[in-house]
């Protein structure tokens, strides 16, 4: 008898976008937005066409939910694509044991630097953040930003494996969400969620299961 397919789940996440944001927390999120602020005043010495910023303060909302549902199966947490480590950071003070995957060394440093300031657990590591073998699964590879990262793949080089993680977050470039879900599908762990950024008010929620 052959196994069945994994297959993703989107669940039901209705996160309060009204929570209260403590205040140790918003003092680290004030830093975020000064080191940003920073950064894009300062652009054109250090221009990183990919790099967005999604609205933190929602994430940390969302996450904070999620980690009181106990809906995940552990506390690993993994970003894709780290940027300044803000979310790694944020997922570490939640108690998560954090990971964040980062292909621009540039913004690997600044992204140890906010950790290391904010005296936030998160461990920032740079490399590409898709498994090896899943570029396979994009079907028009001119579309997706993350296809053309020219670095060391992150689970190789730290001897990691992806489906050891309870918890992905991701904020996709426009068009590859479907791709990064179908990698999340075939390479996560069994029971493992999915956090992802749409954009403003739109956080998503999938588990893969088996």
């Amino acid at each position: 008898m052959s196994r069945r397919a994994p297959r993703l789940i989107h669940l039901e996440f209705d996160w309060d976008d009204t929570a209260e944001i403590p205040a140790a927390t918003e003092r680290i999120l004030v830093d975020a937005d000064q080191a940003l602020q920073a950064y894009w005043d300062q652009w054109h010495k250090q221009p990183i066409e990919q790099y967005v910023a999604c609205d933190f303060r929602d994430v940390w909302r969302a996450m904070s939910q999620l980690t009181e549902s106990k809906l995940a199966r552990g506390n690993t947490f993994c970003e894709w694509g780290c940027g300044f480590g803000i979310v790694t950071g944020l997922a570490s003070q939640l108690g998560w044991e954090a990971v964040g995957i980062e292909a621009e060394a540039f913004l690997v440093e600044q992204a140890k630097r906010f950790l290391q300031r904010n005296q936030l657990a998160g461990e920032v590591l740079h490399g590409n953040f898709l498994p090896p073998g899943s570029e396979r699964l994009a079907r028009s590879q001119s579309d997706h930003a993350s296809l053309f990262h020219q670095v060391e793949n992150a689970y190789e080089k730290h001897d990691l494996q992806l489906d050891d993680y309870a918890l992905i977050f991701a904020y996709p470039w426009p068009g590859e969400h479907h791709f990064l879900q179908e990698v999340f599908r075939c390479y996560g762990g069994e029971d493992s969620l999915m956090l992802m950024f749409l954009g403003p008010y739109e956080i998503e929620l999938f588990r893969k299961v088996v």
